[in-house]
């Protein structure tokens, strides 16, 4: 799910659930419309848009920083979405506390957490599988069939960002044999990766998104790239890849879901290959507790999640893979000064 997207996100309420010992306090639904026509000049799209940012938000002051530091507010006053927003590095106090996040999980548990993850986007994936990649409303089934052209040409960021990283590492695209795009949904930016890059491989946990991205691929007549359906009991149907690549996709998994992934990721490396990832590393407002996620495992489809930074530097140490770059970047769902979330950079030894 992209930051600052339209219109803006609330904080999702799998959040909230996760923080217990916490009071937290909806808003009204007057203080919401009233947000929506003096911040942003227009009416709520729905009731269940208001109702969304009523649970959302503990306070006033959660939904005013939202608002303020929205695309849509950006793009009406005339500048860009990066200007709106303050650089999280900048405002994350470096005293900050850690987050009570569980990131470890016996076979059982694990399996457990992989069905409900795999059933959750298996669906979504059926209902709404553009808007679950990109969720703007531009993007949503009533819509994309005018929108479709301009949802796979936002891919292009992704392909910026690799490009730049590898330039910056002193590696470029004809190095590597193999891409695996991790998460690739409906093939947004697999169809570009196999303008650059010798083979591509997509790895999506949703039948529904994997049946799209290969009829594109089809249309497109594209020959070197492979689809391939991750299940809950095989995270990695790949090994021996030289490049790895994943952004918001890890941060809809929980916290012991996406140590899973890293790690068999890390595995299937081979030796000189690199590994470009993003995830969230710090949300203030966040916990994670298993049991307490299970007990509530009726939430919302698309969840937003993080693990700490720790955790994963001290996994990628264990694969014997050294950090070339660890980014601070805006990739989760309206950038706040209570959020972080990084772009790690690995290479295998």
């Amino acid at each position: 799910m992209a930051a600052g997207m339209l219109p803006p996100d609330p904080v999702p309420r799998s959040w909230l659930n996760g923080c217990w010992g916490k009071a937290i306090m909806a808003l009204d639904r007057e203080q919401v419309v009233l947000a929506y026509r003096y911040i942003l000049g227009r009416e709520p799209e729905s009731e269940a848009v208001i109702e969304q940012h009523r649970q959302g938000h503990a306070s006033l002051a959660s939904l005013r920083d939202t608002f303020l530091h929205s695309r849509e507010l950006s793009e009406q006053l005339g500048r860009s979405a990066t200007q709106a927003v303050t650089p999280l590095a900048a405002t994350l106090p470096l005293d900050v506390a850690p987050r009570p996040v569980e990131t470890q999980a016996d076979a059982a548990t694990l399996a457990r957490l992989l069905n409900l993850v795999a059933g959750r986007w298996e669906a979504i994936g059926e209902t709404a599988p553009h808007w679950s990649v990109v969720s703007s409303d531009e993007f949503a089934p009533e819509r994309i069939a005018e929108t479709r052209e301009a949802f796979y040409a936002s891919a292009g960021i992704d392909l910026r960002i690799i490009l730049g990283i590898l330039a910056r590492i002193g590696r470029a695209p004809g190095d590597f044999t193999r891409i695996v795009e991790y998460g690739c949904g409906v093939g947004r930016l697999s169809m570009l990766l196999a303008g650059t890059f010798r083979q591509v491989v997509g790895l999506d946990i949703s039948r529904a998104h994997l049946r799209l991205a290969e009829e594109r691929r089809r249309q497109l007549d594209i020959e070197n790239i492979i689809f391939r359906q991750v299940t809950a009991d095989h995270l990695h149907p790949e090994q021996d890849y030289d490049l790895w690549f994943s952004r918001i996709v890890l941060q809809h998994n929980p916290p012991p879901v996406i140590l899973h992934i890293l790690d068999g990721m890390f595995r299937g490396l081979a030796p000189g290959g690199i590994t470009i990832f993003q995830v969230p590393t710090h949300y203030e407002w966040y916990a994670f507790r298993t049991a307490d996620y299970l007990a509530q495992a009726d939430g919302p489809a698309v969840e937003m999640h993080m693990v700490p930074q720790r955790a994963v530097l001290d996994l990628a140490e264990r694969h014997r893979c050294r950090l070339l770059e660890m980014r601070e970047d805006t990739w989760v769902i309206a950038p706040r000064a209570d959020c972080l979330s990084n772009t790690f950079v690995f290479e295998k030894v």
